[in-house]
């Protein structure tokens, strides 16, 4: 795939959630519309087995109503409204809807759901499209012992796990490494920098999260392969306008 003159993907973060809700079909639906070059979702084991898209553990954020995803049926977290008249969606109904060639980035928030997520992209036969990322690096080598083939992604969340990159490389052959956006703040500057040239050495990717002001890029576009943002347009026109 191909984003252009900087040959940065735009994704968007659970859709695009800066217009509507979060995770749903009508958010990665817009993103796609609004010209992203995939979106990002998490997924979740419901109590019946089902590999539902949400973030949180609950439902609280979200609907309003505190349900445990992982004690709650399909048919229960269905009824809830999201907004905008969405509903919870099934990994599977989001291949679906977005198309072939555009990048899905496939969240394991719950380690057991890894193995079904990986079985509902092979049904879709969507592997090429996918990129399984997640915060738990057994969550990725589960994954792993289905599948040589499968792009895995590890998503860095603290100073101790960016540390681990090279070994945890090695082990998982990752696609991407994925670190915040605040890790500027964090390191400085030039270690950033440093960090994001360090992810190219390795052979990986690397997919910056969660991009939601252009100018956060600035300085850093020439090392990052893709950024992770709640707004793809904002986004994709500031791509457009440095041209």
């Amino acid at each position: 795939m191909d984003s252009g003159v900087f040959a940065l993907l735009v994704i968007g973060h659970r859709g695009y959630p800066a217009k509507y809700p979060e995770n749903t079909l009508l958010s990665f639906r817009e993103a796609i519309r609004a010209g992203a070059d995939g979106v990002e979702l998490d997924v979740w084991l419901a109590r019946d087995g089902e590999v539902v898209v949400i973030h949180d553990p609950d439902t609280r954020r979200v609907a309003g109503v505190d349900l445990k995803v992982k004690d709650s049926t399909l048919e229960e977290l269905r009824r809830l409204d999201l907004g905008m008249g969405q509903r919870i969606p099934l990994l599977s109904e989001v291949f679906d809807i977005v198309p072939h060639g555009k990048l899905v980035f496939v969240e394991i928030k719950d380690v057991e759901a890894a193995g079904k997520a990986y079985r509902v992209v092979v049904e879709k036969n969507r592997l090429e499209d996918t990129v399984f990322i997640s915060f738990h690096p057994e969550a990725l080598e589960k994954i792993r012992s289905l599948s040589s083939d499968a792009r895995l992604g590890l998503n860095i969340g603290s100073l101790e796990m960016a540390q681990q990159i090279p070994v945890i490389h090695e082990k998982l052959r990752l696609y991407t490494i994925n670190p915040p956006i605040q890790g500027i703040s964090l390191l400085g500057f030039e270690k950033y920098r440093g960090y994001l040239g360090l992810i190219h050495k390795l052979g990986a990717k690397a997919f910056v999260w969660t991009v939601n002001r252009p100018e956060e890029v600035e300085g850093i576009i020439d090392l990052v392969d893709g950024v992770i943002t709640n707004d793809p347009m904002l986004l994709k026109q500031y791509l457009e306008s440095k041209k």
